[in-house]
């Protein structure tokens, strides 16, 4: 009897040993690692940043807001407007801006050539290059302004004028036989604009003996 006593206190020993043991713990999860979000591209990767300029455009490329000839007529070449040649799609004449120019060519008389086999002034300012209209806002209005020049002789003999689709008037400034020749009565704002706008080459006035003839 003792003997039973004795072996149930023992399991009620162990019982209660049992029931004050510590849970196992779990292992603790490690903490994520957090996700960097990926750079977005960027338009200028893989451009060298020389050729960016400071509104994030390639220099050189043609402004949004530039006219053509789609959009105004007098855009197009000097040469296509008075001489109906053209190098873009919209070659045309204009005839009061052709006008305007018989007009101030009529003031050129001294400006010709002396040379025998020389071809007329007005036919060698056609003959080189030039550059598509470009709108002047002056205070008198809107203005228009082109450049010509002889070919092969540029800027020896060259013109840069300014036109008033308003006023059909036309002013300008010719470079020839080494003279500066206002024409058709610019005023000083006209003067300064078509200065700044074609600066003049002193070259034009100290040319070799046979380029004043």
């Amino acid at each position: 009897m003792k003997s039973r006593n004795l072996a149930i206190s023992w399991l009620i020993a162990l019982l209660a040993a049992c029931s004050q043991a510590p849970a196992p713990q779990a292992e603790a999860a490690p903490a994520p690692t957090p996700i960097t979000p990926a750079p977005a591209p960027s338009i200028e990767d893989g451009v060298d940043p020389s050729v960016w300029d400071n509104e994030g455009e390639p220099e050189g490329e043609t402004p949004s807001g530039e006219l053509s000839c789609h959009d105004n007529p007098l855009a197009t070449y000097f040469f296509t407007l008075v001489g109906g040649n053209t190098v873009d799609d919209c070659g045309r004449k204009d005839a009061r801006l052709l006008a305007a120019f018989d007009a101030l060519m009529q003031e050129t008389a001294d400006a010709e050539s002396s040379e025998p086999g020389i071809a007329p002034l007005r036919e060698r300012l056609l003959s080189g290059p030039s550059a598509p209209g470009q709108p002047v806002q002056l205070q008198d209005g809107a203005w228009w302004f082109y450049t010509a020049c002889q070919a092969h002789q540029c800027p020896n003999t060259a013109l840069a004028v300014l036109y008033s689709p308003e006023q059909g008037r036309m002013v300008g400034r010719l470079a020839a036989r080494c003279k500066v020749r206002w024409l058709g009565g610019p005023n000083d704002e006209q003067r300064q604009r078509i200065a700044h706008l074609r600066p003049l080459d002193p070259a034009t006035l100290a040319g070799e003996d046979e380029d004043c003839r």
